[in-house]
């Protein structure tokens, strides 16, 4: 077994391990909180993921298409700048979500969220991703051993003990995620000459890149969204469980996405790998699921969520259909196509909302339905571009140099 296929196993086993820990800690906060407050919760977490995203979405990616020119002098400053930018996203968001009762917790999350996702977006310009293995292991670990020390001590507990425990991980985490990037700094001075940051180049990787992540976000975003206007949080608290079981098939591809990406970064290309592995997950996935749903939701989540089990079969087939057109945007990304992956997403968006509204009735269903029906808008774009803009050494060191 090579290097590289060494790091992929490792990569496969910290990302199992470390969804399996978020299952856990999904398990814990049903049971944490009621029905109605799970889905405040997941609203408060939502908003927070979002407003994040807008806030130092793209950041940790430039920083990485700076750091492969040897730029990286003054990128602290830079990083300070963009934390602030977050707070005052998370100010102004304040207007919009429901989460006022909340405020300072709102923004402080933001703030430590910023940090994390910077941190691990610039973590990929290692090859082996071994900061990035760290802090997929590090995050659901802490989660577990908090939810579950709160809940084997107290029972059910109110909306804001877990909103503080929340904020407790997170902060643990932001801390971890300097003690990162310090790391990252020391070694990357050692082994390269670097020399000032390029602010033209930083902006126009970011800008771009913020772009396609926003609008990313509000396609992930937008359905939880939707649920709380036209359903409320009840509704919402129901969809926790579809969310948790989707989140199995989902980070697992996201992982795929970033190894395949790391590689093209490295001048390496493992599409073909990649989708082996998607190809034999989908098909096992949509066998096992519809025959042991019920009893593990009621299992797991208890009987209150059993109404949820029929219907999560739908939602791994969207998470399936969603991975796979992430995976093939991957390319676009290097090539600095994120406009084309931006205007995708406005399209995905718009059908999202439009078959949203036409299922409005048929509650949780017409929530997959119309997931679904967006994936599949994203998934035939992305093959587009795929084959319309293909990969190889001649565009790849003519991105990267």
């Amino acid at each position: 077994m090579n290097s590289n296929q060494r790091n992929l196993v490792s990569l496969i086993l910290v990302t199992l391990f470390s969804t399996g820990l978020t299952m856990v800690s999904s398990f814990l906060l049903a049971r944490l909180l009621a029905v109605e407050e799970r889905g405040l919760f997941q609203l408060f977490v939502t908003s927070v993921s979002y407003a994040a995203a807008i806030g130092s979405g793209g950041v940790g990616f430039a920083f990485a298409l700076s750091m492969r020119h040897q730029q990286y002098q003054g990128w602290r400053y830079y990083f300070l700048g963009f934390l602030a930018f977050a707070c005052l996203v998370a100010a102004i968001a304040l207007y919009f979500f429901e989460v006022t009762q909340f405020s300072y917790l709102f923004m402080l999350n933001v703030v430590l969220t910023a940090i994390l996702t910077i941190t691990v977006e610039k973590s990929k310009i290692d090859a082996n991703l071994k900061i990035y293995r760290v802090i997929s292991l590090q995050q659901p670990i802490l989660a577990v051993i908090l939810y579950a020390a709160c809940y084997f001590i107290g029972g059910e507990q109110p909306i804001a003990i877990a909103l503080y425990l929340l904020t407790a991980l997170t902060i643990v985490q932001a801390l971890f995620c300097l003690f990162y990037l310090t790391r990252i700094e020391r070694q990357f001075i050692r082994e390269h000459d670097v020399k000032k940051m390029d602010g033209r180049f930083f902006a126009k990787n970011w800008i771009k890149q913020n772009l396609l992540q926003t609008f990313g976000a509000t396609t992930v975003n937008l359905d939880k969204f939707l649920i709380v206007s036209l359903m409320g949080n009840y509704t919402l608290g129901l969809y926790t469980v579809c969310i948790a079981f989707d989140a199995l098939l989902t980070k697992f591809i996201n992982m795929l996405a970033d190894y395949y990406y790391s590689g093209l970064l490295n001048r390496m290309n493992r599409i073909q790998s990649v989708l082996l592995l998607i190809g034999l997950m989908a098909i096992s996935a949509v066998i096992i699921v519809p025959f042991l749903a019920k009893p593990v939701v009621v299992f797991f989540f208890s009987e209150k969520y059993a109404e949820v089990a029929p219907i999560l079969v739908w939602f791994i087939v969207n998470s399936i259909i969603a991975g796979l057109s992430w995976v093939l945007s991957q390319n676009m990304l290097i090539l600095g196509k994120q406009i084309l992956l931006f205007t995708r997403q406005l399209i995905s968006i718009a059908v999202l909302v439009v078959l949203f509204y036409c299922f409005r009735e048929q509650g949780l269903y017409g929530v997959a339905y119309a997931l679904i029906g967006a994936g599949l808008t994203r998934l035939l774009i992305s093959i587009v571009y795929y084959y319309k803009f293909p990969m190889n050494e001649l565009n790849i060191s003519a991105q990267l140099h």
